[in-house]
């Protein structure tokens, strides 16, 4: 009965999973993603930083609101058109979406598998104020944060660009194509979809009693979004759920879960675990509470997420900074919000992240040196940013 009722309670959590994936077959099946890959070169100039731009926030928006990897799924026709036509471009318009869907998937709670572990190690763990992280007061402090980012890994990826091809062919510029009525179509789900779920938070957050009835009313949302999709006048058909997924990028996803298997049977995230518990038991940390906790925290996080990916770690460390936070007083929930969103931001190896995994197994010609390098930089800015971030920034919102 209890695990039912777990369900129960949880159930606006699935859903907002199963419509968010829905959601993005919805976009695939429509051909939104060729539309933005044409406005983006539009937005462009002739200026491939500026094309680069475009691609990273394009595919942080949408990652914001169906799952990371899966927006990775969706742009990859989009930077293999546009890498058909432009020359020397692979590694950079690779790097673009890696880096977007990576930074954009922490902007929400359904952008990143690590978020959703966290909800769920949060509830196992008893965290005080779990209660208080809705899908909508997880924008306020994240938005910000993924758009700083994001500008700073635009300027990163700007050093993979070739020399001699900072500008675009003037053909390319101008084949932005109308939109259809099916892309109309397209974007008109994606807006229900995304007023449903922050009307839903925003009610969630004032009205403590609607908690109650948000599973029932989240499933008629779901039963009649997917009547919109799938009923009179449907934009896709059923069998079409499964259709469009890369298979050389799901190849290397079968490597990388065998290689998660090999390491918890191994302990090795277990012993990674205890030893950053030694490194922090040497460690005097001004006050107990300071900020080299937090960022000894984010760097650890996200260099072991390179090597032993990002589910893997978040997992592991969930448990060890709940411990952590205690011995030296601290907020448990803003140590457990700093590992998920570290985990997601790991950029430097094919390994780290079902994205990066995506991506570069499916790109042929993806340089490993530029990523490993270009990867390393941002890293070390994104362990600053963000232990900074939870450090200073997200104590206003859950307090």
């Amino acid at each position: 009965m209890s695990f039912l009722l777990y369900i129960y309670e949880r159930a606006p959590l699935l859903l907002l999973f199963v419509t968010g994936y829905i959601l993005y077959q919805v976009m695939a099946s429509v051909r939104l993603p060729e539309y933005f890959s044409a406005k983006a070169v539009s937005f462009s100039r002739g200026r491939a930083d500026y094309l680069l731009l475009s691609l990273i926030f394009v595919s942080a928006g949408m990652s914001m609101f169906i799952p990371n990897a899966v927006t990775v799924l969706a742009m990859i026709p989009v930077i293999r058109k546009l890498d058909a036509e432009l020359e020397s471009m692979t590694t950079p318009l690779t790097l673009s979406i890696i880096y977007g869907a990576n930074i954009g998937g922490m902007g929400s709670l359904i952008g990143s598998p690590a978020n959703i572990l966290l909800i769920g190690a949060m509830d196992f763990f008893k965290v005080a104020g779990r209660e208080q992280i809705t899908f909508f007061n997880w924008f306020i402090w994240a938005l910000p944060l993924v758009i700083l980012f994001l500008l700073l890994s635009w300027f990163v990826v700007r050093f993979a660009i070739p020399k001699g091809e900072q500008a675009i062919p003037s053909k390319f510029l101008n084949k932005v194509e109308r939109i259809t009525i099916k892309q109309k179509r397209g974007l008109s789900i994606f807006g229900i979809f995304l007023g449903f779920w922050l009307v839903s938070s925003v009610i969630r957050e004032f009205l403590p009693f609607y908690a109650e009835f948000e599973p029932v009313v989240a499933l008629i949302f779901t039963v009649v979004f997917l009547k919109l999709i799938f009923g009179k006048g449907k934009l896709m058909s059923w069998g079409s759920l499964l259709e469009g997924v890369p298979k050389r990028g799901l190849l290397l996803l079968l490597i990388l879960g065998v290689f998660i298997v090999a390491v918890k049977l191994l302990n090795l995230d277990e012993y990674a675990a205890e030893e950053f518990k030694d490194l922090l038991t040497l460690m005097a940390v001004d006050g107990q509470r300071g900020y080299l906790l937090y960022l000894v925290t984010a760097a650890v996080v996200i260099l072991l997420t390179e090597i032993l990916s990002n589910t893997v770690v978040s997992t592991a460390f969930f448990a060890v900074v709940v411990h952590t936070a205690f011995s030296f007083e601290t907020s448990p929930m803003l140590l457990m919000i700093l590992v998920s969103i570290a985990s997601t931001c790991a950029f430097m190896t094919p390994i780290a992240t079902p994205c990066n995994s995506l991506a570069f197994g499916e790109m042929k010609r993806v340089s490993l040196r530029s990523m490993l390098g270009l990867g390393m930089v941002l890293n070390i800015c994104g362990a600053v940013l963000l232990s900074f971030w939870v450090w200073k920034v997200i104590p206003y919102i859950y307090r």
